[in-house]
Parts: C-alpha cells; structure tokens; sequence
C-alpha cells in the first residue's frame, strides 16, 4: 500500500508539472499572437529607421563629396589663372627684351656704319660746288660741300659722320619746309634733281620712335 502511494505521488507530480508548463507555453504563445502586430510595428519603424538613417548618411556623404568636389574646381582654377597670369608675365617680359635686343642691334649697326662712313669719308673736290649747312641738335653747326650730282643718301651718310650728330634722325630744310626721303626712290635721288639749292641749311633732328627708327635705319643702311 505504502508503494501505491509513492507510485500515485510520483505521477500527481508529473501530471502537475506537464500542466505547468502546458499553461507556459500557451501563455507565451498568446502573448506571442496578441503583440506581433506591435511587434510587427517596432520591426518596421526599426527598418525604416535604418532605411532613413542610412539615406541620411548617403545624403551627408554626398554633400560632402560635392563640396570637395566644388572646393577642387575652384582650386583648380585659381591654379589655371596663376598660371596663366605667369604665362602672360613671361611673355610681356620676353617681347620687351626681344625690343631691347633689337634695339640695341640697330644702335650697335649705326655706330658701326658711322664709323664705316667716317673711314671712307671721301675729301671735297673742285666738283663739289654745292654748299649745305648741318645744324646738329646740340646747336653746333657742321659746313660741307657736294656735287650736285650726289644723292639724298650721301647727305644722310655725312650727317652720320659728324659727331654730335644722334643715331637716327631726319633731314630738315627750311626753305622751303621740307624734310628729305630717308626711303623709297626718292631717297636716291641727286640734289640736283630735288631742287636743293646752294647754302642751304639742313637741320638734323632726331627720331625717338621705334617705327620712325626702323624706317630710317633700313633705308641708310
């Protein structure tokens, strides 16, 4: 009997516990079923959340990559005017030293011809019946006589002689006012043929510009 007893006691145990965690389970699988749509819910805000947060960090990313962006366009130009602006520096300096040279050149070739001309400087003749005064820029005057035959260039190559006379310059008459072709045909013209008459004075006056200086080194030379 006392066996039968501890045998009843043992099942009255088992059956209780069954039911226990019977009542458990469904306890928990109703309380499952009544808040998935809450759970539902939470998981999609949670996605959205995600989904919004990881848009947000794509919109951030992407304003700072167009900034950069921005930011090394305008680097870029600043580096292209630069550089620009030393390209044009460069090329102002070069053609003002290319004009120095060039002028330089033509002093360096009328001091040569100058000196040319006084080394050949031919003395007067019997024929040179045609007097021309120089009056040089400095005020000094220079007296020479020539053949009327002689050309308006060999008057410019004697003025060149003289040593007070400047580089370059122009042939002034007074009477009439006039000044003598330094180029063209005319240029090789006699006196003769230009009507310049004896005792005439010729004023020598000098050209500062670089055009009126090519001009007239071209044709003296």
């Amino acid at each position: 009997r006392k066996g039968n007893l501890e045998e009843y006691g043992k099942q009255w145990y088992q059956r209780r516990v069954r039911a226990t965690v019977e009542q458990i389970i469904t306890r928990l699988t109703t309380s499952i079923v009544e808040n998935e749509p809450h759970l539902n819910s939470q998981r999609r805000r949670r996605d959205r959340d995600r989904v919004s947060e990881s848009t947000s960090s794509q919109l951030i990313m992407q304003e700072q990559d167009a900034a950069y962006q921005e930011s090394l366009l305008r680097d870029q130009e600043r580096a292209r005017q630069k550089e620009e602006e030393e390209r044009q520096v460069r090329m102002v300096q070069e053609a003002i030293e290319q004009q120095e040279r060039e002028k330089q050149n033509k002093i360096d070739a009328r001091v040569a011809l100058r000196k040319k001309l006084k080394d050949t400087l031919a003395p007067q003749s019997d024929k040179d019946t045609l007097s021309l005064l120089f009056r040089l820029p400095n005020g000094s005057r220079v007296s020479r006589k020539f053949s009327p035959l002689a050309t308006v260039k060999d008057v410019y190559d004697f003025a060149l002689t003289c040593d007070e006379s400047p580089n370059f310059f122009t042939l002034v008459s007074n009477f009439p006012k006039r000044v003598l072709p330094v180029d063209g045909e005319a240029h090789m013209k006699t006196c003769e043929e230009l009507g310049i008459q004896n005792s005439t004075t010729l004023f020598v006056q000098e050209i500062l510009s670089d055009d009126e200086e090519s001009s007239e080194s071209e044709a003296e030379m």
